[in-house]
């Protein structure tokens, strides 16, 4: 019995309660750190304990979430994949690797990694909102409406899944896209995009003044986004006050440098406005190719079209026949009616100009044009009545 007895003994697994409590204090501190933004600390911790305990997943995820802290591309995506690679089946380190693939530009392979947390974390209305995300950045709404439903659903008082339904309705239901936003709103939704993205719906709606103070509260909240201050911009354009959106688009040129679109909005907005020689002079970084009729879309100054050459075109036609300068105004109307056909507004100006040039038959086939486009056109048929024989 004695020998038996110390055989036992010796034989009897060592007590790992203490390298267990060990491991625990390290994790706690690391998630401490990380809740802090001591994220170079939390790496300190994390990797040492990477090499302690190599097939514990959860240090793994907590070292991803430390490195992407720390805006580290590649040793983020590392911590998640070494996750991922110990337990397959955690939906979590997928969502958060798809989460950080994504804000890096990584759409496509991040749609994979959502797809995957969606199949073992259903549950989390976090992985149906963000799959949802990649889906819509992917062109993708329809799919993508189902995942933000979904997380709705399963989250019926986030305001941040309430809006992900609007966002995803505008332009198809804009009543029903709305009807979300205010939801979202009373839910306490708020911030710079919320207030954007609301303002486009509301300006869909026909609800001008609210879409207006929604687009200057964004752009106030953040001004150094471009992309704020041009909503407001083409907001001011498309509601015709163009004193507003004039300075607005010479503000974005001043701050962000010359762009193709601003240069050519701000052109049509001194054309309304009667100043000539300034929207002339919107276009002159321009000229050149407009002259040739060409425009290189490679440059860096090139940032959205529309607006079109045609467009541009227009402006300075208009501008040259507002100077009263009909032999410079004609040949660039022209030029945008060639480019664009099918545009009632080009046919219509190139009207005006050939009308006044005393080429009344010329003029009179413009706006006919236009009314097989647009049968209701009240600009071609005020034209054909002014200038009957």
């Amino acid at each position: 019995m004695l020998v038996l007895l110390v055989a036992s003994c010796a034989s009897a697994p060592p007590d790992n309660s203490a390298q267990t409590d060990a491991l625990n204090a390290a994790k706690r501190r690391a998630a401490v750190q990380l809740e802090a933004g001591e994220y170079a600390a939390a790496v300190r911790t994390l990797e040492t304990l990477s090499a302690d305990v190599p097939r514990d997943d959860q240090v793994f995820m907590m070292l991803g979430d430390a490195y992407r802290g720390l805006g580290e591309y590649q040793p983020a995506i590392n911590g998640y994949e070494q996750a991922i690679r110990i337990d397959y089946g955690d939906y979590l380190p997928h969502l958060k690797l798809g989460t950080w693939l994504m804000e890096n530009g990584k759409t496509g392979r991040a749609l994979t990694e959502f797809e995957v947390a969606v199949k073992y974390g259903a549950g989390d209305p976090l992985t149906h909102y963000n799959y949802g995300l990649a889906l819509h950045e992917l062109g993708r709404r329809d799919e993508a409406l189902v995942q933000w439903r979904l997380a709705r659903d399963l989250d019926p008082a986030n305001a941040e899944f309430v809006e992900a339904l609007g966002i995803g309705l505008t332009g198809v239901d804009d009543a029903a896209a709305l009807a979300y936003f205010e939801e979202a709103a009373q839910l306490g939704r708020s911030g710079a995009a919320f207030d954007n993205n609301y303002a486009l719906v509301l300006e869909r709606v026909g609800r001008q003044e609210e879409a207006r103070r929604r687009f200057q509260a964004a752009a106030a909240a953040e001004p150094s986004s471009e992309e704020y201050q041009r909503n407001l911009a083409l907001h001011d354009m498309r509601v015709g006050d163009y004193a507003a959106a004039s300075g607005e688009l010479g503000q974005l040129i001043e701050q962000h440098g010359v762009r193709w679109s601003y240069s050519v909005y701000l052109a049509r907005a001194y054309v309304e406005l009667g100043r000539f020689e300034d929207a002339l002079g919107a276009l002159d970084p321009f000229r050149a190719e407009l002259e040739a009729g060409r425009l290189d879309r490679k440059s860096g100054r090139i940032d959205r079209v529309p607006p079109t050459v045609a467009d541009a075109l227009s402006a300075a036609g208009l501008a040259w026949r507002g100077r009263g300068d009909l032999a410079q105004a004609r040949p660039l109307l022209e030029r945008a009616v060639v480019l664009d056909p099918d545009e009632p507004a080009h046919l219509n100006n190139y009207g005006v100009v050939l009308a006044e040039s005393g080429m009344l038959e010329e003029a009179r086939a413009q706006w006919k044009r236009v009314l097989e486009l647009d049968p209701g056109n009240t600009t071609a048929r005020s034209n054909l009545s002014a200038y009957q024989r």
